[in-house]
């Protein structure tokens, strides 16, 4: 029996939405654009063709980037005043904490998700539009199982969806918010992807309809000129080597790629300690208190230059890094992160890695159309110097950060959901795989670690996954880290979600994270 690929998902109609393209011989591109439609129904509100994407893609034996994430609007009127538009902070209660989101029309940066799919089929794919968008329709039209990471996220979001009756009628099953295992639909988004798929030049009337309902007469910043000017754009990779093989990853705007690449040159070598000992944690703990170090105020600007980059990735520069032990620096904390992430592999050598998001939603949903349109303005986590700052047009900042690594014929495509936290995750995943040489299931399901810097205390705080964890590590842990660890007795959301596609002695494997209900199809 032939096989085709495998593709790794955040739902299982993801995954078999991309898997079912791979069957009818598309390529890892169709594939991972069919499953990003698919995300798009069933693991609404994470992510939205009215959202951001960032994708890194091997089609040919040579890593490329491409930056489909958003741009700050504004162009072609002059700056407003935040008490002027509607921007405004919902509370979003997880139980023991809340956490003020940002919504409103006035929180929609100009989406490049939508144009940057379409973009990367043209160029790359090897189907017709209509077939690789058809599983997306089908659960549109006829219905999907709503899983349970996803219901969870409905549960807390509930607030943002009551700002508009056509945003929570997407939460909603009947006249109750939906929960785990409803069935649900979204057929204005099924119709919407159909004519896409019959005219892909329909992408321009649904923007001109953005800028008219998230514009300057609606209380909106998104205008004409900004859906004109936004352009899907193409940069290099970072590259590095680690452990024998060749990673690339997300270059500036996304500084998640950055810091992974950083982050793995200063792991190498940590397969002398046995895996989840007490020196392999403390050794990963202390690489993440580097790398808050270096996400100082001016590192998200510096990531944009190539030579910078490369300055911070020599080998003169990591040997001091490694030298290095505390930090005195920080990164806000958003502890939902709402992404999703896509990794495929196919069985022509070629590679796609896809991160998505679409922040929490920013309340509304383009009118007759399904799509949850994005709030990406008004996440503190993208923008630490304050909201509305960047120049209209710019790209905005992402710490999104799928990562592809290639030694001889083996391939490893990952990434992750999961906000700030999403680089330690895909780090800590990496070196399972490749330093300590687990299983991909084992490393994606080992215990995760979490530092942050408690900004009123000028303190590393850390969090972590005991399960599977021998009493002393977890002693040594939070005797190094004392200010209250916050430990989780059970795998955890808040810890990202890694979705892996391989390729190794020339079989296919995979494995979705269950804490964001992912999983892994070989087709």
């Amino acid at each position: 029996m032939t096989t085709h690929g495998v593709v790794a998902a955040g739902d299982p109609q993801t995954a078999e939405a991309g898997a079912s393209v791979l069957a009818q011989g598309g390529n890892a591109i169709d594939a991972a654009v069919a499953a990003a439609f698919a995300a798009f129904v069933c693991e609404m509100p994470l992510c939205s063709p009215l959202g951001g994407g960032v994708l890194l893609a091997d089609l040919d034996g040579g890593a490329r980037a491409v930056d489909m994430f958003a741009r700050a609007p504004g162009l072609g009127t002059a700056p407003r005043r935040l008490d002027a538009i509607d921007f405004h902070g919902v509370e979003v209660s997880f139980g023991a904490a809340t956490q003020i989101f940002h919504v409103g029309r006035g929180s929609a940066a100009v989406p490049l998700a939508l144009p940057g799919l379409l973009d990367v089929h043209r160029r790359w794919g090897s189907l017709p539009l209509a077939d690789v968008l058809a599983p997306a329709v089908k659960l549109g039209r006829d219905g999907y199982v709503l899983g349970p990471g996803v219901a969870y996220v409905f549960s807390i979001l509930e607030p943002i969806a009551r700002l508009s009756a056509e945003c929570l009628a997407l939460y909603r099953d009947g006249d109750a918010l939906a929960k785990a295992g409803a069935r649900l639909d979204n057929r204005d988004l099924a119709r919407t992807l159909e004519d896409l798929g019959r005219n892909p030049a329909h992408v321009r009337d649904l923007f001109a309809a953005l800028a008219d309902e998230h514009g300057p007469a609606r209380g909106g910043l998104v205008t004409a000129e900004d859906v004109e000017a936004a352009a899907v754009a193409d940069i290099e990779p970072v590259r590095v080597r680690y452990a024998g093989w060749d990673l690339a990853t997300m270059p500036g705007p996304s500084t998640g790629g950055v810091l992974v690449a950083l982050g793995m040159r200063l792991l190498e070598g940590i397969s002398s300690t046995r895996s989840l000992s007490r020196e392999h944690l403390l050794g990963v703990a202390k690489v993440q208190e580097t790398l808050l170090a270096q996400r100082d105020e001016h590192f998200d600007a510096r990531c944009r230059d190539p030579r910078w980059v490369r300055d911070l990735l020599d080998e003169e520069r990591i040997a001091a890094l490694r030298a290095e032990t505390r930090a005195a620096a920080i990164a806000a904390e958003n502890r939902l992160g709402s992404t999703t992430h896509i990794s495929v592999l196919d069985d022509r050598g070629a590679a796609a890695a896809l991160t998505l998001t679409n922040g929490e939603g920013c309340g509304h949903v383009l009118s007759g159309t399904g799509m949850v349109v994005n709030n990406l303005l008004g996440e503190h986590d993208l923008h630490p110097r304050g909201f509305h700052l960047d120049a209209p047009g710019s790209a905005l900042a992402t710490m999104m950060a799928p990562t592809l690594l290639r030694r001889d014929g083996d391939r490893i495509a990952l990434g992750s959901g999961g906000s700030n936290r999403l680089r330690n995750a895909i780090m800590q995943v990496l070196v399972g795989i490749v330093e300590h040489g687990v299983s991909p299931e084992a490393a994606v399901s080992a215990p995760r670690l979490q530092l942050e810097m408690d900004r009123a205390k000028g303190r590393p705080h850390l969090a972590f996954e005991s399960t599977g964890l021998a009493a002393d590590v977890v002693d040594a842990l939070a005797a190094t880290y004392p200010d209250a660890p916050a430990i989780f007795t059970a795998p955890n959301l808040y810890f990202g979600g890694v979705h892996v596609a391989l390729r190794t002695g020339g079989r296919f494997g995979g494995v979705g994270d269950p804490r964001r209900g992912g999983a892994a199809v070989v087709r």
